[in-house]
């Protein structure tokens, strides 16, 4: 795990943002309400704080934070500032931040040397459970057929890789249409059912920005959670801290049921993650795919009266 994943970003962004926001703060300074240097250096602000969220793949809190450093030093820069500054400065300063943001809207977020990633394929029944969701109801895999699911294994107490794993998710949504996205559910499962209850779940879900209706946490009894993590090679183990590691896998199951692909490592790109979601959900729109389905299932009856 990197410096990076264990929550350190927004501790190396904060001064970060403060750095660059104390001259754009004094550029801004005198500057009128409506004027056009107002304008662009605030912009230009506000695009290098979204592309570094981006970026570092901040969750919503955490990225609010970063902007309130940023606001801070917007405000010292002001009361810093001295005398009006020529437009070909503020513009040039504005133009530069504004650059440095679209660079790193077109990059991949960060991700450190040694987390590679790796898809590994299937085509299996995926193993079932029954485990209990963030309103306190009792869900079974059976209750998503129909929806391709792509699920993570966390728990709510986690600074490591939990926070993370549901930003890079969430990023699916830019690559898949709005038909892709209501065919699609995303599945949290908890390794820490001992205080992870349904509160504490509907509390992750709301920090974190996701979508309450696509997005299903369970937790369960310990034997159940630890059941679930075995069956899908889910590696846990306490740290000296008290804490829980493990591994992180991204694992997608078809909307027949089938565990389809499962993708090791915490920086899988998001597009690998969506063009298996988007064959899967095309395969259930062809007919071939139906007939095979409706074939095995013959050929299962078939067999069972053959014995």
């Amino acid at each position: 795990m990197t410096f990076l994943a264990h929550g350190g970003a927004l501790w190396l962004l904060a001064p970060v943002a403060l750095g660059f926001n104390l001259p754009l703060g004094r550029l801004r300074a005198g500057a009128g309400r409506l004027s056009h240097r107002r304008f662009g250096l605030l912009a230009a602000s506000a695009m290098l704080l979204l592309a570094l969220r981006h970026v570092f793949a901040l969750a919503w809190p955490e990225a609010l934070s970063l902007f309130a450093t940023a606001a801070a030093g917007q405000w010292l820069g002001r009361r810093l500032g001295a005398g009006t500054p020529s437009a070909l400065r503020w513009r040039a300063a504005a133009y530069a931040a504004l650059l440095a943001a679209l660079l790193m809207f077109l990059g991949a977020p960060v991700q450190a040397a040694n987390n590679p990633w790796d898809r590994i394929d299937a085509h299996e029944p995926a193993p079932v459970f029954s485990l209990t969701d963030q309103d306190g109801r009792r869900v079974s895999l059976t209750d998503f057929r129909g929806k391709a699911l792509v699920m993570i294994f966390m728990y709510t107490e986690c600074k490591d890789i939990c926070p993370t794993m549901p930003q890079i998710l969430a990023r699916m949504d830019k690559w898949m249409t709005a038909e892709e996205r209501v065919q699609t559910h995303f599945l949290g499962v908890s390794i820490d059912p001992n205080r992870d209850t349904p509160e504490r779940l509907r509390a992750f879900i709301q920090n974190h920005g996701l979508d309450p209706q696509r997005w299903t946490l369970l937790t369960g009894t310990v034997q159940e959670a630890t059941q679930a993590a075995a069956d899908y090679g889910i590696v846990v183990r306490p740290d000296q801290a008290g804490d829980l590691v493990h591994n992180a896998v991204y694992i997608v199951i078809d909307p027949q049921g089938n565990l389809r692909s499962e993708f090791h490592g915490l920086f899988t790109p998001t597009d690998e993650i969506v063009k298996v979601v988007r064959e899967l959900l095309v395969e259930k729109t062809t007919p071939a795919a139906r007939e095979t389905t409706w074939d095995k299932a013959v050929a299962l009856v078939r067999g069972l009266f053959a014995k």
